[in-house]
């Protein structure tokens, strides 16, 4: 990766003496000269960070960003001003984004940036990338972010968990959800009786007609959702520091998300080769995580165990999910499902379901919840679970939700846990 400090002009004259100085390296005097301006300053906290042109040009500079960066060991994803980070953090004050300028990291107030700004803004923010992930993941400070680094942090309870279905608790609920075109029903396992969706996906079909059995006879069903019951799951994040985790996660997602955000403004688009020269030493971290369902001579092994959790809550529905927004969520790939989560799962309840319901099309299953244990009855939103069943869900969305892909620009937990092996 090449970093050029971008205030440094090529040419300058008597009257540009804040650019004068930047060029001369002289970057605490401009960084501290109020009388500069916000994109000078900025400029100047970089240089004191050791982004500059002259330190990326030394040998070996790319590879060692700790060493680079001069980079110490952070106490917390929230410690600001451990070593360089605290001139990142003073850039980011003057020219990052609103997101960081009125947060309590700066406390400031929404302003409109210039061209310029965004510029250094966006080396900010790579800075500030790097510093946080070799700060608090590379205990040793050497460079490397070794497996063992990695899982000391993202320590994750994965005992008792396997994609043959332990620590899920799921099982079958040998109901359908029927899609007809914008209509939906909860069918019994035969299709034989149906009763119109109206609102929640527990209702008992056995008191419904016919309608569903129609509808497959005539050609009209649209896909049908095989329905499944999670009545326990284990809490992944038992074993770790879950607010340190979180916090991790969310410096992430703002710090990646206003650099994503920093290239678009500047038309750098995901393609550009420039981008990637600039984001090639965050490969390691923006790594996707090797994507949902890889061959298995590509995936991350510590991801495998996480999605198996992951996967099933993903797009779990909450108490303030509408009645409309509940027909898309709560759903999980039936690829996903059967290949990440639990592959001693079925489809159909026996045999002779398939032969009768095997022609319709299923892309993917949904999913209710224990409201009691024992578990007896079921809801549709997770904050209504069972205690327990509620917790384990909860804790394991507040690691994020978004899927990854690699280089994107962002990083979810998914990809930090397999950093060690990229």
């Amino acid at each position: 990766m090449h970093l050029t400090l971008v205030s440094c002009a090529d040419t300058q004259n008597s009257g540009q003496s804040c650019e004068v100085k930047l060029d001369e390296q002289k970057y605490q005097s401009v960084a501290e000269n109020i009388n500069c301006s916000d994109y000078e300053r900025g400029s100047g906290y970089l240089g004191q960070a050791g982004v500059s042109f002259s330190n990326f040009l030394q040998t070996g500079a790319a590879d060692n960003m700790t060493k680079t960066l001069g980079i110490e060991k952070l106490s917390s994803p929230t410690d600001y001003t451990t070593g360089n980070r605290s001139y990142i953090t003073n850039a980011l004050c003057l020219i990052g984004a609103n997101s960081f300028v009125t947060s309590s990291r700066c406390n400031g107030s929404s302003r409109t940036r210039t061209t310029d700004e965004l510029e250094v803004s966006m080396f900010a923010n790579i800075a500030d990338f790097l510093y946080l992930n070799y700060g608090v993941l590379d205990n040793d400070t050497d460079g490397t972010i070794t497996s063992e680094e990695s899982a000391a942090f993202t320590k994750l309870k994965t005992e008792g968990i396997s994609v043959a279905g332990l620590g899920t608790g799921l099982s079958a609920y040998n109901r359908y959800e029927v899609v007809a075109g914008s209509s939906n029903y909860i069918a019994n396992q035969d299709l034989s009786k149906c009763v119109a969706y109206d609102g929640n996906y527990t209702d008992d079909p056995s008191s419904g007609d016919s309608t569903c059995a129609t509808l497959q006879a005539s050609g009209s069903i649209t896909e049908i959702r095989p329905i499944y019951k999670l009545d326990s799951m284990e809490d992944i994040t038992a074993d770790g520091d879950l607010l340190t985790l979180v916090s991790m996660v969310s410096e992430l997602t703002m710090i990646s998300t206003a650099l994503s955000s920093d290239f678009e403004e500047l038309g750098i688009s995901s393609d550009n080769s420039i981008r990637k020269s600039l984001t090639e030493a965050l490969d390691k971290i923006d790594n996707g995580a090797k994507d949902n369902n890889p061959t298995a001579d590509q995936t991350c092994l510590a991801v495998i165990l996480f999605d198996v959790m992951f996967l099933l809550v993903q797009n779990a529905s909450d108490n303030s999910t509408t009645s409309t927004e509940l027909k898309s969520g709560n759903l999980i790939s039936t690829s996903d499902l059967l290949t990440a989560v639990d592959n001693t799962l079925s489809l159909y309840p026996s045999d002779a379901i398939e032969a009768a319901l095997g022609s319709l099309p299923i892309q993917s299953a949904r999913i209710v919840y224990a409201t009691d244990s024992p578990a007896t009855t079921y809801t549709d939103s997770y904050e209504s679970a069972e205690n327990s069943l509620y917790s384990a869900i909860a804790n394991t969305r507040s690691l994020g939700t978004e899927d990854s892909e690699k280089s994107d620009g962002k990083v979810t937990f998914r990809e930090l846990i397999c950093v060690a092996e990229n």
